[in-house]
């Protein structure tokens, strides 16, 4: 799936001299070269010579490596196909040419990123690493993936990862499987996916983006293998190509192994890939869809409405960031005037927004959720009279400039989280170098483009854009996708009655020919690619990883009183401060508040500040405050619960900061009726999309809950529990007001505690110079009551069947190994990259057909396996009860085990931006994690071999004789297995 865009890029590093020779450089034309700045480097367009290859180059000190070979991909139909290549290309190709060089990366590779993603109009291929070798052992995978795929010569290669039908015997009913068949059954379960898809069919009917390259389910089993190998060969030729290379390499070097190895052997060809423009409409339009809803649910207040309009050109960065900072001022931040607006008429529950500039012509839609098909008139309504009223009295000045700030900061601050900057940089880039070659660059510089918005702030330009764009503009589109009982099974049935009236019209050899193709697909999967072909995947050596274990970097101290543990780390001239209570002797109501708490906190009023100025003051002068909660388990197995504050700022606005962050903890109108019916219902909505949309995370976590005080606690504070408790009060809140407020109250006065408050400071500047003053003034304020003890938990495996509208499960299991007497040993991660990419792999994904799998072993002992997107049930509880066989008789050759140890030390070796790396070693201060620990554990994955994996068969058996499972999915398949679960409910039944 693509990862959402954020246009945050900045590095600090400087290289003295480009390491691009233009002068040796053969078989390209510099089209244009541009120093960029904000990425501390030179940017550099070329053309291969003989193909038209086009190839940007980014030239800078960034250690972490990006790779990316993208092709405009425009699809004819929904059928998938598009996907189905991303798919199926990363199945074995003429060099490598084993049946998942996918998976042998992913398990022998320090790859920092590694993956592909189907768009609505491009397909791409991005891998990152900061180890030279591995990077060109990964750029040469992947361009011999693309180029020269095995889908010519192997037809299970379509069948398993595209769709097949499937019959055991002549007397089997017919079925359909297939991984893309099944990942985009699971998402078009979601209906989300059927509002976006929705939106996006009415906004362009006569274009490629009403289309669905992804694939709907209904249509993925009419593409025949020809259709799909031919789209193939039309669009993944040189001459189609976007290649791009970024960071510190040998430039030259690269370009000249690209050439010889692969665009040399093309010659020029006319590809017509050309993405053709929605023509406006003379006046909006007007579309109904529906979602599934299983009968266990209400159709009541249920439904989606949508206004949405399209928006220039997606190459206008100016355009498109304004608009960035239009739904931000308008709809996104605290107090937003438009979604007050609207939520202030009580016609939904939560509204949202999106503004989408990754396609040619940009989108711009507000959804309301949880609503009723008879507002939809006095939504339009309620959006044109606001906006109109807002162009007339003019935007909130301080608004717009704290949105523009808001946006500035970010981009400045460069947080990716665990995506490398490169891969950012170039998903964002497309938006405007597919559409036009002289755009390339035009995303990699926006400091003018704030500096332009801000000159803009007094003199109506955002104000005419409004009218423009979104009052004025006739090309747009309003909504309603409302909800319908037992679409799925309608689905399902209709399928079922056209699978078996093809069956009906079959001969028995052509019954025969299914299951002898349905027996020939399951023994291709089982039988393994040759060592011979193994060894033609390039594998790094032990001597190419580091042997040493990151250190946290902690030093405690104590500022004003405060025990504070600093972080020196170079932030860049930004500070990190979060102040973080002990939470552990939180009752379970209270520990719902303190979650609750988090959602409130910041989107009320103070005594200060109404919510909307709150919000303009936190983007004035910082980067931001947010507030959250979390549960871990230390080593002694004991859980510790905690809430925390914190926020981030230049070093310049600490003092702000710490103004900010108390005003909002100490004189927050918390128990404000109104608002808090209105975040009560928006926070239960958005869970309520989470439980099955993220339905592996739901079952493990559930699943963990009922043998596992820290997963116990951690179910109340996000899972279902938590759901349930918000639902209840939604529902009743007039009668559960009083009691709800006098909770909020006292829990937050609970938690603002003295003697629970931790600070963690993350600055190269010394906490004593600069947090002096600053944090006594806030520390004075808090109680001096004691942290109690945790209370007693008692726990009771359930194994719940949760029925969900999905046409697919999330099926999890899991066990307690430290129960067992089992110490954790860092070779289980090595067991889990295993699981990850052979066993579970082998069995759920290629064979059972399941989207995703993985398995885990936490320090606090939990071992769970979980599938995602999975057409079984049953049959993947048996695989992983079955899990400890193989584990006991795991024997693979040295070469084999170099690989998984390699990708493990991959895993764990995901470069740190300064935020992550003080999150870690705050983390391990708190869990009481030494040096010394992780370097061992460090050794024990370094030293693994095949004993020391099979010596780890009971950690993995405790999953089968514990018998904990939870399950997540069609309410059919789950009442039909109703004999392994302890309950079975709608997962949205109430407590």
């Amino acid at each position: 799936m693509p990862i959402k865009r954020h246009r945050c890029l900045y590095l600090n590093r400087k290289r003295e001299s480009e390491l691009l020779n233009t002068d040796k450089i053969k078989n390209y034309t510099i089209i244009e070269k541009k120093e960029l700045p904000e990425v501390s480097g030179t940017g550099y367009l070329l053309r291969h010579d003989k193909t038209k290859a086009r190839v940007m180059l980014i030239d800078n000190a960034d250690e972490n490596k990006v790779f990316c070979i993208g092709f405009r991909t425009p699809p004819s139909n929904s059928k998938g196909v598009q996907h189905i290549i991303e798919h199926t290309v990363l199945c074995g190709s003429k060099k490598y040419p084993v049946k998942d060089p996918f998976a042998e990366l992913c398990k022998s590779s320090l790859n920092t990123f590694l993956n592909a993603m189907t768009y609505p109009d491009k397909t791409v291929y991005p891998v990152a690493s900061c180890n030279d070798k591995d990077f060109q052992n990964l750029m040469d995978v992947y361009l011999d993936a693309v180029f020269n795929p095995d889908i010519y010569d192997i037809p299970e290669i379509f069948k398993q990862e595209g769709w097949h039908y499937e019959m055991e015997s002549l007397d089997s009913p017919l079925t359909i499987n297939g991984v893309v068949y099944n990942e985009m059954k699971g998402s078009f379960s979601s209906a989300d996916a059927i509002v976006e898809q929705s939106i996006e069919k009415s906004l362009y009917p006569d274009s490629i983006y009403s289309l669905v390259s992804g694939g709907l389910p209904e249509d993925i089993p009419s593409l025949t293998r020809e259709e799909y190998l031919d789209c193939h060969s039309k669009y993944y030729h040189p001459s189609n190509s976007y290649i791009y290379l970024y960071g510190d390499m040998d430039f030259n070097e690269k370009l000249d192994y690209i050439d010889k190895e692969y665009l040399a052997g093309y010659d020029y060809l006319e590809v017509d890939s050309e993405i053709k423009e929605q023509k406006a409409f003379d006046a909006p339009k007007e579309y109904t869809s529906f979602y599934s809803l299983s009968e266990d649910e209400d159709l009541e207040d249920n439904t989606y409405l949508t206004y949405n309009t399209v928006i220039g050109k997606s190459t206008d960065i100016t355009l498109n960031t304004a608009f960035d900072v239009l739904c931000y001022t308008l709809l996104d931040a605290p107090g937003a005037p438009l979604k007050k607006a609207i939520v202030d008429a009580g016609i939904c529950a939560e509204v949202e927004s999106n503004y989408e500039d990754e396609i040619m012509q940009p989108e711009f839609s507000i959804v309301a959720r949880n609503s009723d098909e008879k507002y939809k008139d006095k939504f339009i309504s309620i959006i044109n009279d606001t906006l109109e009223e807002i162009i007339s009295k003019g935007l909130d000045k301080k608004a717009l400039t704290a949105a523009i700030n808001h946006f500035d900061f970010r981009h400045k601050e460069a947080n990716y989280g665990r995506y490398p900057k490169g891969l950012m940089l170039i998903l964002d880039a497309f938006g405007s170098w597919l559409y036009d070659e002289s755009e390339a660059f035009t995303r990699f510089s926006l400091n003018g483009v704030f500096d332009v918005l801000r000159s803009h702030v007094d003199d109506g330009y955002f104000e005419d854009i409004i009218r423009k764009y979104i009052l004025e503009n006739n090309h747009k589109s309003y909504g309603v996708t409302k909800p319908a009982y037992n679409l799925g099974r309608e689905s399902e049935e209709k399928l079922r009655e056209k699978l078996e009236a093809i069956r009906s019209k079959m001969t028995d050899e052509e019954k025969q020919k299914v299951v002898e193709d349905t027996i020939n697909l399951k023994a291709y999967q089982e039988e393994p690619s040759s060592e011979e072909d193994l060894m033609k995947i390039p594998v790094l050596t032990i001597e190419d990883i580091k042997k040493e274990a990151r250190k946290p970097k902690n030093r405690e101290t104590f500022v004003d009183g405060v025990k504070t543990i600093h972080h020196d780390i170079f932030t860049n001239g930004i500070s990190y401060v979060n102040l973080n209570f002990d939470a552990n002797d939180l009752v379970d109501e209270e520990i719902y508040a303190m979650s609750l708490l988090c959602e409130i906190l910041k989107f009320v009023d103070t005594d200060l500040h109404t919510s909307r100025e709150l919000s303009g003051e936190i983007d004035l002068e910082t980067g931001g405050i947010g507030f959250g909660v979390g549960v871990f388990a230390k080593e002694n197995g004991e859980p510790y619960s905690y809430f925390f504050g914190k926020f981030k700022s230049f070093d310049d606005k600490l003092k702000e900061g710490f103004a900010l962050l108390k005003e909002i903890l100490f004189s927050s109108h918390i128990t404000d009726r109104k608002r808090l019916k209105e975040i009560v219902a928006e926070t239960k909505s958005n869970i309520r999309l989470d439980l099955v949309e993220s339905g592996q995370i739901t079952s493990t976590l559930r699943a963990a809950s009922y043998i596992s005080k820290t997963n116990y606690i951690k179910e109340k504070q996000e899972g279902i529990d938590f759901y349930r408790f918000l639902d209840d009060i939604d529902k009743d809140f007039d009668n559960r007001y009083e009691g709800l407020a006098k909770l909020l109250k006292g829990t937050l006065k609970k938690l603002l505690r003295k003697d629970a408050l931790t600070v963690s400071f993350t600055s190269d500047k010394k906490p004593e110079d600069v947090l002096s003053g600053l944090l006594g003034d806030i520390y004075k304020d808090f109680s001096d009551e004691k942290v109690g003890n945790t209370p007693e938990i008692k726990l009771s495996v359930k194994n719940e069947g949760f029925t969900a509208a999905s046409d697919v499960q999330y099926v999890a299991s899991v066990g307690d190994y430290k129960k067992e007497g089992l110490a954790y040993n860092g070779a289980l991660n090595v067991l889990r990259i295993i699981f990850g990419y052979d066993y579970l792999w082998i069995r759920v994904r290629v064979k059972g057909g399941a989207y995703g799998c993985s398995g885990s072993f936490s320090r606090s002992g939990i071992a769970s396996m979980y599938s995602y997107r999975d057409p079984n049930l049953k049959e993947t509880i048996d695989i992983f009860n079955d899990a400890y066989k193989y584990v006991q008789e795991f024997d693979v050759s040295d070469r084999e085990m170099t690989k998984y140890v390699i990708g493990t030390i991959g895993s764990m070796d995901t470069p740190f931006t300064p935020q992550s790396e003080a999150s870690f070693s705050f983390a391990c201060y708190l869990m009481g994690i030494t040096d010394e620990q992780l370097q061992r554990e460090r050794d024990e994955v370094i030293n693994a071999d095949q004993s020391v994996i099979r010596s780890l068969a009971p950690y993995v058996k405790v999953i089968a004789d514990s018998n904990v499972i939870c399950a997540v999915g069609n309410e059919d398949k789950i009442k039909l297995a109703a004999d392994i679960f302890g309950k079975v409910e709608n997962i949205y039944a109430g407590r």
